[in-house]
């Protein structure tokens, strides 16, 4: 097992106390209780920076110009920068400083197999993230397959009872698994601590 801990963060005190577990750390900008100064996410350990909209799962709530802007402020004292798949061409090329992880996020459904394989096969990002909410276990067998597929996959399924999901993909192969110390930033989000003790049980 070759992937890495990402550890979402709201604060600094929260990344402080993250340097120490994870291998990554992921600012979801959107969820501070004010805008950091930019300079202050460069740590030690490589970074992601993430500004969620209200509609993709987050509180952004200024206009995607605005959001962008800030991303690119952002992205250049971090290592990755998050890119959701509905963005244009040109956006992408504005980071090709950083490493993209390009996500999508399906907060009602997970769509059937060939959706997924295009968002995979028309990806411009080094990665691509895939979280959908599970209904079923047909859909995390899609989860599999795309895992199984395709290489540079970040694939699992959202809510509370598909949290095992995270797990088993990490197992399977998923490039990074994304946690939390405490409160989950996403539905079904595990807390780091957890999910170290559950692999060390399994493996």
């Amino acid at each position: 097992m070759k992937g890495s801990f990402v550890v979402t963060v709201r604060s600094f005190a929260e990344a402080s106390q993250a340097l120490r577990i994870a291998d990554i750390i992921e600012f979801r900008i959107d969820l501070f209780s004010s805008l950091p100064e930019y300079e202050r996410i460069k740590l030690e350990k490589p970074v992601i920076v993430t500004i969620r909209k209200k509609e993709d799962g987050g509180e952004f709530q200024g206009d995607d110009e605005e959001r962008l802007d800030l991303l690119l402020r952002y992205s250049k004292y971090s290592d990755y920068v998050d890119l959701e798949n509905y963005l244009e061409d040109d956006v992408f090329l504005k980071f090709r400083k950083n490493k993209i992880i390009e996500s999508y996020h399906n907060f009602k459904e997970t769509p059937d197999y060939e959706t997924l394989v295009d968002i995979v096969e028309g990806r411009r990002g080094d990665y691509v993230k895939i979280a959908t909410m599970g209904r079923d276990k047909k859909d995390f067998f899609k989860i599999v397959r795309l895992l199984t597929e395709f290489e540079n996959v970040i694939a699992f399924l959202m809510g509370r009872s598909f949290s095992w999901t995270r797990i088993v993909s990490f197992i399977l192969g998923s490039p990074m698994i994304y946690c939390t110390l405490s409160r989950p930033a996403a539905p079904g989000q595990l807390d780091i601590y957890t999910v170290k003790k559950i692999l060390k049980m399994m493996l």
